[in-house]
């Protein structure tokens, strides 16, 4: 059986975006027969991500605030560095926060990740503050995370690394081209971050790996 793990803190608005909107990704790779492991809000932690990795995913999913030498779980307190990230050794790992791609993800795969898709920037997620509660409801929040949620959710499908960004970059030039032509002054938000986004998505490692 195929196995996933993910990572979901929630503490903060950004973070409780992440969590709502990943739990499609956790849908698809159940209906796909997965086994699905979660380290959600307060066991988004450093102990029980290590401690998960120990029962060998294929797949790793984290979710959080980031920069080019770490990922910070629960309360913005260190996952996954430089330190763990041999612990990522034979999976494919998507890690949707800022800047990780820079370094943790360089070195993730000189320590034996096949493949770690990331962000070489900022991961800008666009709020309108009356759905703030209500995340799912976000109309300028939603193409943006639905964006992103493709390239976790093509692995899951068989995918290639590349064929997974492949895809989530022809959906993210779909609603480009909506919110080109769109005259609600609000959608600007949306599609400057789709495009920083789309601009900042990469990976190392094996861009011919999948799970089959």
């Amino acid at each position: 059986m195929k196995k996933m793990l993910i990572i979901r803190p929630d503490y903060d608005i950004g973070t409780n975006y992440l969590f709502k909107w990943s739990q499609k990704v956790i849908d698809v790779a159940e209906e796909k027969g997965w086994k699905t492991e979660k380290s959600d809000s307060e066991k988004a932690t450093r102990k029980e991500f290590e401690s998960r990795l120990k029962n060998r995913p294929d797949f790793v999913f984290i979710n959080g605030h980031g920069n080019n030498e770490l990922v910070v779980g629960h309360d913005s307190q260190p996952l996954a560095d430089a330190k763990n990230c041999s612990m990522l050794k034979n999976t494919i790992t998507f890690t949707r926060a800022c800047n990780c791609l820079n370094s943790l993800g360089k070195k993730a795969v000189k320590k034996g990740c096949i493949a770690f898709i990331g962000y070489n920037k900022e991961f800008w997620i666009p709020r309108s503050h009356k759905f703030e509660a209500v995340p799912l409801k976000d109309p300028l929040a939603k193409p943006v995370i639905e964006t992103s949620n493709i390239v976790p959710i093509s692995i899951i499908k068989g995918n290639t690394i590349e064929n997974s960004i492949a895809n989530a970059t022809s959906i993210a030039e779909k609603h480009i081209l909506k919110l080109l032509i769109s005259s609600e002054q609000q959608d600007r938000a949306t599609l400057k971050a789709i495009i920083n986004n789309m601009g900042a998505l990469g990976f190392e490692g094996d861009a011919k790996a999948k799970i089959d």
